[in-house]
């Protein structure tokens, strides 16, 4: 169990010491709890750097806990905060919005409702890397090629689907002509992407990305840019999660034009089992040590007052809500209800 504190009280009773344990509900916790464990990502990964450095902090912050990172991934965080697994979480609010309705492909009977947000992270956008050379131009251009668009239960995995359903298009229809969707990690996609074995890589991931800026040492990278009128009808279908985003001309060297894609945020949260003791706590450990939670990764500069209440859609956990109201910090209402 997750959140078991370890309590004992003397009794006296007239002549003899009667030593008790009793348990108590979570209402009632007082101490930090004996477990902190945090969902991160796969090895090497951006939510698996994240997830160390905020494991970091919470040692710091609750020095009588057990704090451990966990790997996994936007859609296993939720299914494992959700079920007590784990207490902390790395998400998108792409997925946690297709948990929450019920759309996820892991949890299509058993919508997910009991998280709650906590702070947000940093935007991403879906994002379809290829050589500037390639000729690859359009989604419809992927028929026949070699693409990698991360696992399943991942947002990037997720997010492709759905991207080719609004393009009235499916995986099979993908894998003709010797085509093939390869389920590798970040760093085996990079690199096929690098060496030239991968045609394409689709990501939901931060931009620019360093990862993709390297991989550039040896081939010039462009983004596939997505049509107005898919972008409006992804939006329709899927976009209490996501928004239209513009990627710049010369983000990627080989980007010569603005891109239009659709973009979210990723967001740490926990369930709605956390004491609001230690949703606080947690919340606060963050924000007073923010300049040194930044240092973990470039992506984290994004934290500040304006953005970290927002964008999570997930109701906002009482005691995180209780610590902005404090501090001034603006937060969002909760799109998911």
């Amino acid at each position: 169990m997750i959140y078991k504190f370890k309590r004992c009280f003397v009794l006296a009773i007239t002549g003899a010491m009667t030593v008790a344990s009793i348990s108590f509900s979570t209402a009632t916790y007082a101490q930090d709890p004996e477990f902190l464990n945090i969902g991160g990502g796969p090895s090497g990964g951006t939510f698996n750097v994240v997830a160390t450095g905020l494991g970091n902090l919470m040692r710091e912050a609750f020095p009588d806990s057990v704090v451990g990172v966990q790997p996994g991934g936007s859609g296993p965080n939720l299914l494992r905060v959700s079920s007590g697994e784990a207490d902390l979480g790395i998400t998108s609010a792409s997925n946690a919005s297709d948990a929450w309705a019920g759309r996820d492909p892991a949890t299509p009977e058993n919508p997910i409702k009991n998280i709650r947000g906590l702070m947000t992270f940093f935007p991403s956008a879906i994002q379809i890397w290829v050589d500037a050379s390639s000729d690859i131009q359009s989604i419809e251009d992927l028929v026949g090629k070699q693409i990698s668009a991360g696992q399943p239960g991942q947002t990037s995995w997720n997010a492709f689907n759905n991207l080719l359903e609004v393009h009235g298009m499916k995986i099979e229809d993908l894998e003709v002509n010797g085509g093939k969707i390869h389920h590798l990690s970040w760093k085996e996609s990079q690199n096929g992407l690098r060496n030239g074995q991968l045609d394409a890589v689709m990501w939901v991931a931060l931009y620019p990305h360093s990862t993709v800026l390297a991989t550039e040492t040896a081939r010039k990278i462009r983004v596939l840019t997505i049509d107005e009128s898919k972008i409006n009808k992804y939006l329709a279908e899927y976009g209490s999660g996501f928004k239209k985003v513009t990627l710049p001309v010369g983000l990627y060297q080989g980007q010569s034009t603005e891109v239009t894609s659709v973009g979210t945020k990723t967001f740490l949260f926990s369930s709605d089992r956390m004491p609001d003791e230690t949703a606080y706590k947690v919340t606060s450990a963050i924000w007073k040590n923010l300049d040194k939670f930044q240092q973990t990764h470039a992506l984290l500069q994004y934290i500040e007052t304006e953005t970290a209440g927002r964008g999570m859609l997930a109701p906002i956990h009482p005691g995180a809500a209780k610590f902005y109201e404090e501090q001034g910090i603006p937060v969002d209402e909760a799109a998911l209800n």
